[in-house]
């Protein structure tokens, strides 16, 4: 969240007598906090060799087209509460040349025996969804995902039934992003957090590296597009994959109107090895 959400929420919370003493012990903490605490160590992509291509099971478009997936990548990443996170972005490919798609994608994070990381708490980040993409074109997922424990060692994807339209389908928006800027900044200080059930205070120090993308969108559809969201891939300097930003990290309340518009994306806690003139960014219309 943005410093001023922040504020609004902290707000809120000193008005609830109930976090007085929490607010109290706030302060004890601070004033003893000492630097240190967990970091985000960022650990090699063990993905091995580029994967093979996947291609959904469903029926192929009229001229024989299919999705297929081209290209992943995924760093593994620690919260400065120790939590680990999977940062990961993919890159799928409409091969028709006459029809628009979209397909249901299913993400796995294994560990090196194939057991899955993935909790039931973070469930719902398995099952993703791609924008219509035109004849010919590509899309990008992503998300920095929590996971069980350390350890993740490659990403399994699985394409479910394609959904193909016509390019003249209402659904076939034609809705493309270009970088305008990517803001990468190191994060070192000391956070507050109130925790659990009682309710404790806690003091960490936060060491990550947060993300701004400036982006603009061009849009063909006639009227405003609410509620729009974009995911990012995010690449290293050599322009392999290392990880991706959620639809959710949009800023609130984006809007894609006819024409084009200046847009952002803000992402916690993302690999240090992103470069920010390499970024891609994937729009999608808000039935998604």
């Amino acid at each position: 969240m943005d410093e001023d959400e922040q504020s609004y929420r902290l707000a809120q919370a000193i008005n609830r007598p109930s976090l007085w003493t929490a607010v109290a012990v706030f302060a004890l903490l601070v004033a003893f906090a000492r630097p240190g605490g967990a970091d985000e160590p960022v650990l090699a992509d063990e993905s091995g060799p580029k994967p093979r291509v996947l291609a959904s099971p469903s029926a192929s478009a009229a001229d024989g087209g299919t999705v297929r997936l081209v290209e992943h990548g995924f760093t593994r990443l620690r919260d400065p509460s120790g939590e680990h996170r999977v940062s990961w972005g993919l890159i799928v490919e409409n091969t028709s040349r006459t029809s628009v798609v979209s397909v249901p994608i299913t993400v796995d994070i294994l560990d090196a025996r194939g057991r899955q990381l993935i909790t039931k708490t973070s469930a719902h980040a398995r099952e993703r969804k791609t924008a219509f993409i035109p004849p010919g074109g590509r899309f990008g997922l992503g998300d920095a995902t929590y996971v069980a424990r350390d350890g993740a060692r490659r990403l399994r994807f699985t394409l479910g039934k394609a959904e193909w339209i016509k390019p003249n389908d209402l659904r076939a928006v034609r809705l493309t992003a270009s970088l305008v800027k990517g803001d990468l900044h190191r994060v070192d200080r000391d956070q507050f957090y109130l925790l659990g059930e009682p309710l404790r205070a806690e003091v960490h120090r936060t060491r990550r590296h947060d993300l701004t993308i400036t982006f603009r969108v061009e849009s063909g559809a006639s009227e405003v597009l609410g509620n729009g969201h974009a995911s990012a891939i995010l690449r290293d300097s050599t322009g392999k994959i290392v990880g991706g930003t959620h639809p959710a990290d949009t800023v609130s309340w984006t809007r894609f109107p006819p024409g084009w518009s200046i847009q952002r994306i803000r992402a916690t806690g993302v690999p240090p090895t992103v470069d920010p003139r390499r970024i891609e960014v994937y729009p999608q219309p808000s039935y998604f």
